[in-house]
């Protein structure tokens, strides 16, 4: 259901259902991390109208931990290189920051 193109060779190194929190909308889909990019495949208001975020783990400047109110340890800001915000909420935040960090210094 989620799906998205995949560059030659490239491999999808971790996955998990996620939300993109844009403006004051919230989109439910899915979370990739490739060996080089990471993913958000979404849809909305149906299954016709498929939204998908995407950034270079190169053009990530910024990556910090936030919580759901105030309480729920759940959310991952991504700030890239042109200032772009993409709030993204999930479980296992502290995973996921660890793999793409990961990911990030065995690219650069």
């Amino acid at each position: 259901m989620y799906r998205f193109p995949l560059a030659d060779e490239e491999i999808i190194i971790k996955k998990c259902l996620a939300s993109y929190s844009c403006d004051k909308d919230v989109l439910t889909g899915a979370l990739y991390l490739t060996d080089y990019r990471l993913v958000f495949v979404g849809y909305a208001l149906s299954i016709t109208n498929k939204y998908m975020i995407e950034t270079l783990l190169t053009h990530i400047k910024a990556l910090q931990s936030e919580k759901t109110f105030f309480i729920i340890p759940n959310v991952i800001k991504v700030v890239t290189i042109n200032d772009k915000v993409i709030k993204l909420i999930l479980k296992g935040r502290n995973q996921w920051l660890e793999a793409i960090n990961k990911q990030i210094a065995m690219i650069t």
